[in-house]
């Protein structure tokens, strides 16, 4: 707060505090939808106070990146162009046509190259919001 104005962490951190310590002490008992509905957004506070930057466009530039190097395989339709519904559906056509194909060398390369970013990419959302699970259970974490 260098100039006064209270950056995005401490707002964050006030309506955890405020939503915390004196609106969910102050829910009735038996009023669990009202407790429910404030854990929820507790979560949801936290989860914006400590999510890192959009990483879609990064992960957008990799999967085009693949699959311009799979350019050249059979299961691999795509148009070259970067948007995100051209990219993700030509993923999933190409890692979709590779189900089942054990013994074909086109489908083992798509699944080579493909799948591990997908699953690194899901990974790393993954564990963003995981958090959010037991908050949306009516559960808080530490």
């Amino acid at each position: 707060m260098a100039d006064g104005r209270l950056d995005d962490a401490e707002l964050w951190r006030c309506v955890d505090a405020t939503l915390t310590d004196v609106v969910l002490p102050a829910i009735a008992d038996g009023d669990d939808w009202a407790r429910a509905a404030t854990v929820q957004l507790i979560g949801l506070v936290r989860y914006a106070a400590s999510r890192p930057a959009d990483a879609s466009s990064e992960r957008l530039t990799e999967l085009a990146a693949a699959l311009g190097s799979l350019s050249h395989n059979p299961l691999v339709d795509w148009d070259g162009e970067s948007t995100v519904a051209s990219v993700r559906g030509a993923v999933g056509r190409a890692l979709a046509a590779a189900i089942g194909s054990d013994d074909d060398p086109a489908a083992d390369e798509v699944r080579r190259v493909l799948r591990p970013i997908i699953v690194r990419h899901l990974d790393g959302e993954l564990a963003v919001t995981a958090p959010l699970v037991d908050a949306f259970r009516g559960k808080l974490g530490a």
